[in-house]
């Protein structure tokens, strides 16, 4: 899960990245590497760690790839949702309306530690997109012996980046659009965040499934954008909760499932019961520490 960088572009109100603009750096995530060399220390000074009670801002999917999928906005056809979830997300709501809004410069990267099912995974992705981050990813080989696959993120600078050949920099450079791991430019309101997702009405489930995914991942979301995003999805048909849930560390917590196309599993986000933090997905990922610092490689 890299940024924005369209610090530059943020007046801009762009669109959420689409299918096409994510294929490179889904490309860069999925081809796993082993790194030669370990990133070399960086200072400890000046870091900020993220705000764990209430709702986290940063959250985790098992995968950079991972597709969380309203399966559409069009509520024929697909039952009302749950009350109970329906309630879960208006405490959620409430909860993140008294979070300090703490966002990451545009030079800091957002740091991620969490559990997949290949092992754990570390994130350092840069806030405006335009710096290098990195990602160290565990991997088991069918010897039983696990590995440490450390991927570098080159930064997308005057809409060019690196082409890389496994950690080594080719000479070559490629068309891109930063990918920010904080959108300051998303909405703060339900009625703006409607009408956000509304502005494509051809591509309505993409643009949620997009902002959805976004939120969270490995990413910094503003407490003023959560709280839009949750009033939103109370009014989804189809919602269930599961009060049974945990995330793949075991923690118990909340789930909240809806709608799948027949081809996909279900996705349940798993929440805390008491302060509405996301705790990672059921069976996917659990979410272990999150903070901002200021350099890739450097921990809180």
């Amino acid at each position: 899960m890299d940024e924005l960088a369209l610090l530059k572009d943020m007046a801009d109100r762009t669109p959420l990245p689409s299918e096409t603009d994510l294929a490179p750096a889904r490309a860069r995530l999925t081809a796993l590497t082993q790194a030669s060399a370990a990133p070399p220390p960086v200072p400890r000074s000046r870091r900020r760690r993220l705000v764990v009670s209430g709702v986290t801002v940063v959250g985790l999917a098992a995968a950079i790839t991972a597709v969380v999928s309203f399966g559409g906005l069009d509520p024929v056809g697909i039952a009302p949702p749950d009350a109970d979830a329906v309630a879960f997300l208006h405490q959620a709501a409430d909860a993140a309306r008294k979070l300090p809004t703490t966002p990451p410069r545009p030079d800091q990267f957002v740091y991620t530690k969490s559990q997949t099912a290949d092992g754990l995974r570390e994130t350092w992705l840069s806030a405006d997109g335009t710096h290098d981050g990195l990602i160290e990813q565990e991997r088991e080989l069918e010897s039983g012996e696990v590995v440490l696959d450390s991927i570098p993120m080159p930064g997308c600078r005057h809409r060019q980046r690196k082409v890389l050949k496994g950690d080594q920099d080719t000479g070559l450079t490629e068309p891109c659009t930063p990918d920010a791991a904080y959108r300051a430019d998303l909405p703060t309101d339900a009625a703006g965040m409607r009408k956000y997702l509304g502005q494509a009405a051809d591509a309505k489930p993409k643009d949620l499934d997009t902002l959805v995914h976004f939120a969270f991942t490995e990413t910094y979301v503003s407490p003023q954008t959560m709280v839009a995003l949750f009033e939103v999805m109370a009014d989804f048909p189809g919602l269930t909760i599961d009060e049974d849930a945990t995330d793949l560390a075991g923690h118990p917590g909340i789930g909240l499932s809806w709608p799948q196309p027949a081809d996909q599993d279900t996705v349940t986000l798993v929440f805390d019961p008491h302060t509405h933090a996301f705790l990672g997905m059921a069976d996917q990922s659990a979410v272990l520490e999150h903070a901002i610092v200021d350099g890739a490689g450097q921990r809180p």
